[in-house]
């Protein structure tokens, strides 16, 4: 912890107006946490299986006192300068914290708090620098929750990990007292109770509330300092008694009184605030002398209701339905949050020394820094209640979040498609995400629906199979098995693989995708725009390509050498379409004649859900325009080749001309980044705006003719595509204008006008972001292949670097200093039988954690 922040790449250094809009979260994988602002304080408190964004737990956090022979010398909450809206929060009830009441009471800077705050944010850690000149100390906080590649389990541990590093800056002995205070998340009446055990203090708060089950759960304080104080509950009263008591115990000297109380607290009318407890660590410094003192805030709350599914208007006379429930998977291994915070106490040393040995060694790689700042910062979204873990460990995920509820359920497949970091941080979530997407959302014909449903296989989706979203899961099955080299995995899914081809080709599929099996995609398209295309596009006719590539393998694999003859065949017809007929000499497009009222006639046979008309040719024609509406025809959209790059992530290759490829993605670049967007005319949702920069999901360049209703969110920017498109051009050496698009995301997150740990779409930490990951491997050229035990890194760096890698059962780094390679494998296990290393083949080994191999 002592390691010298003053070397942090200033990138990750965020203060002053820098910190505005910093929320770091803390939680476990699927365990829903809170997120610490820029300033410390503790915020969005989304414990309960649901999002609470823009929320606080009472008055919950940390303050310190310093004594010189009993009397007080300072006392100050452990908060910097206010950073709210100085006239109350928007949207928050009105009694003392809405708008117009003035700056909110639970951010305590009604008492004395820090002037400054330095916050260095490296995820999975961040770490806070308080200080004041009244302030007898330097106290520095090292925030974190276990985030470890490959160990989901501790990864997903329900607790935030908070060490004090207090240092007397004065020339006398001080008594410091450092006071955690917490309260009892949503509970008018407490149940609190103080243990102490093997050197482990803990103060638990459940509730005396009669509350339905998904709300039942408690929370736990926990510190293993030697000298402990624990005010059990804070006064009782009414107005603002209980935070006045609390401060004129805590700013005193000596030790806080005691208080219990034996009977349930009635219920307060006016401010409904939850109880509140406090547990306290003492410690005694010499002059310049440094300790720390280490807490744990945990939480359980391990029954969920599925509150999104029967949603009823307030006058309704039909009372609600019973919500169904269901078990978060943390709930299955820990007791309560009592026994999580005994363990990640107990296991401190370790927990910490991985989840910051993964931190090292993203940080410390040689690649740009913009790349490590977008790969990192997406990750914190697995923190936040975009995602939750079912009872048997099964991922499942929202697309994002609202303030008090999810945005789009059931990880929709066009959204996730995009994120690349769980299948090679975490591919036994992944492998869960194409379990569950294949069992439970295959309609018996054999189309994927893209939403899934809670319980799960309740119920299907309403909307059917989306293009984009169903070819990805082809894809990315034939990603899990390379990445993985688990083919019992995959001949467990093979079944529901060749039945969503079936669907593709099948006369019934009402979408007429491709009946005749020819390998060019056409009919009717529902994709990610929510909203249908229609005829051949290089868009999603590149995904369906990859696809039957995937397939083709994965066919092989299985012995059935006729489908997979079949496959290759298409996909390579397929392809010289796109090559052909798809490309205008400069970027791929969509053909299509908008004037052609009767490419709808097929398809014209009742609502598809999702159409915000009142029959389908409504929907899609404009009488006034002649055309067909939310089409992309002539223009240059970011994702034109998303089949290819999906290809090349799975290890499949460029199936289209490469000079082609380069050449749309320098055309992507010159018509759809848009180094400053003052000028340009965005009537959708405004993710960037004005002097910030920011690559652009369509345009139409000079001579082509642009719908005058184009596709949905055409001209807005999305960070997901944004970095799929970035990696992508970085993989085809446009590492130039790769950067700059990378570099233009960063900025709109550099922590003054957005939150650097929050990209936002439909929602905030939306998942469609962790794309960024691919940028890591783009930048090494990194492949990995577990069937045919192969590890691959062409990198763009050159000379000396440090790289990082993580897939298949391990991670670590690969070094080059001084003409001399060599692999590690930092934890985990590697089986490579050869490496190649720009070009060059070495001979592999078998490696586990803390195992290195010379590249000969």
């Amino acid at each position: 912890m002592s390691k010298d922040l003053s070397k942090i790449n200033p990138r990750f250094k965020y203060n002053g107006e820098r910190a505005r809009y910093v929320r770091f979260p803390l939680g476990g994988i699927g365990s829903g946490g809170f997120s610490i602002s820029g300033s410390g304080r503790f915020t969005d408190w989304s414990i309960r299986n649901k999002p609470n964004m823009q929320s606080w737990n009472g008055y919950s956090h940390f303050a310190i006192k310093a004594e010189a022979r009993g009397k007080l010398v300072d006392a100050r909450v452990l908060n910097g300068p206010y950073d709210e809206n100085p006239a109350g929060g928007l949207g928050l009830r009105p009694m003392f914290d809405g708008f117009g009441h003035g700056a909110m009471r639970q951010s305590l800077v009604g008492l004395p708090h820090c002037e400054k705050v330095d916050f260095y944010g490296r995820f999975p850690s961040a770490d806070l620098v308080f200080s004041d000149k009244n302030m007898p100390a330097r106290v520095r906080l090292t925030a974190f929750s276990p985030f470890i590649p490959h160990d989901d389990r501790s990864s997903s541990m329900p607790v935030a990990m908070l060490a004090y590093e207090i240092t007397n800056t004065t020339k006398q002995k001080l008594d410091y007292t450092l006071a955690g205070t917490l309260a009892n998340h949503g509970a008018n009446s407490g149940l609190h109770d103080f243990h102490q055990e093997n050197g482990i203090s803990t103060l638990m708060l459940a509730s005396a509330d009669q509350v339905k089950e998904a709300d039942r759960g408690n929370l736990t304080i926990a510190t293993d300092a030697a000298q402990v104080e624990h005010q059990d509950y804070h006064f009782r009263g009414q107005w603002f008694d209980d935070l006045t008591v609390f401060w004129k115990d805590f700013a005193k000297a000596g030790a806080l009184p005691k208080r219990r109380y034996d009977a349930p607290r009635k219920s307060m009318h006016m401010a409904k605030q939850p109880e509140h407890a406090t547990l306290a660590a003492r410690i005694t410094l010499a002059p310049d002398e440094s300790k720390i003192v280490r807490f744990v805030i945990s939480w359980s709350f391990p029954r969920g209701d599925i509150y999104w599914a029967f949603r009823r208007s307030p006058d309704s006379p039909i009372p609600p339905d019973p919500t169904p429930l269901w078990t978060n998977y943390y709930g299955t291994q820990w007791k309560d949050s009592q026994a999580s915070a005994r363990d990640a106490m107990n296991d401190w040393d370790s927990l910490q020394g991985r989840t910051f040995a993964f931190r090292d060694a993203l940080f410390g790689s040689s690649q740009p820094a913009e790349i490590t700042d977008a790969a990192s910062g997406t990750l914190a979204l697995l923190r936040t209640a975009t995602v939750i873990r079912l009872e048997d460990g099964t991922l499942w995920g929202w697309e994002g979040q609202h303030t008090k509820d999810g945005s789009c359920e059931g990880s929709c497949t066009h959204v996730w498609n995009y994120q690349q970091a769980l299948s090679h941080l975490f591919p036994a979530l992944e492998r869960s995400l194409r379990d569950s997407e294949w069992r439970y959302n295959q309609l018996p014909h054999g189309g994927l629906t893209f939403r899934q449903k809670l319980p799960l296989g309740s119920a299907f989706d309403v909307i059917g199979p989306c293009a984009d979203g169903h070819f990805g899961a082809l894809i990315k099955t034939y990603r899990e098995w390379r990445l993985s080299g688990d083919t019992e995995w995959l001949k467990r899914n093979w079944g529901f693989v060749k039945k969503g081809l079936d669907y593709v080709w099948s006369k019934d599929n009402p979408d007429k995708w491709d009946p005749e099996q020819t390998g060019i995609l056409s009919g009717r398209q529902h994709q990610t725009l929510d909203m249908e295309l229609f005829g051949p596009n290089s868009w999603l006719a590149s995904m369906y390509v990859a696809a039957l590539m995937a397939s083709s393998h994965m066919a092989e694999a299985m012995s059935d050498a006729a489908l997979a003859a079949k496959c290759a065949k298409m996909a390579n017809t397929g392809a010289a379409y796109i090559d052909k007929e798809l490309y205008n000499g400069k970027y791929y497009f969509q053909a299509i004649d908008l004037g052609d009222k009767s490419i709808l006639e097929p398809f014209d046979t009742g609502l598809k859900a999702g159409v915000l008309a009142d029959d389908f040719m409504a929907a899609y024609w404009s009488d006034e325009h002649q055309e067909v509406k939310y089409q992309f025809g002539e223009g240059c959209i970011a994702d034109q080749m998303l089949g290819v790059w999906h290809a090349e992530v799975a290890g499949l290759g460029t199936f289209l001309d490469k000079k082609k490829v380069k050449t749309a993605l320098k055309s992507v670049f010159t018509h759809n980044f848009r180094a400053s967007l003052r000028d340009y005319a965005n009537p959708c949702r405004n993710y960037g705006f004005e002097d910030e920069g920011g690559l652009l999901i369509a345009t139409y360049p000079k001579g082509t003719r642009q719908p005058y209703v184009a596709a949905p969110y055409a001209e807005e920017v999305w960070t997901g595509i944004e970095y799929a498109s970035a990696s992508h051009m970085i993989a085809h050496g446009l590492v130039k204008e790769g950067l700059a698009v990378v570099q233009a995301v960063r900025d709109r997150y550099d922590g003054s006008n957005r939150n650097p740990f929050n990209e936002i779409e439909c929602g905030s930490y939306y998942a469609r972001s962790m794309s960024a990951w691919q940028l890591v491997n783009a930048w090494n050229g990194f492949h990995a292949d577990a069937v045919a035990k192969t590890l691959s890194f062409d990198p763009q760096d050159k000379g000396d670097y440090r790289l990082f890698w993580s897939s298949g059962t391990g991670w670590g780094e690969l070094i080059s200093k001084k003409g001399k390679l060599k692999l590690s494998v930092i934890e985990g296990a590697l089986d490579a039988e050869t490496v190649h290393v720009s070009g060059k083949r070495y001979a592999g080994a078998r490696l586990k954690g803390g195992g290195a191999l010379d590249l000969k």
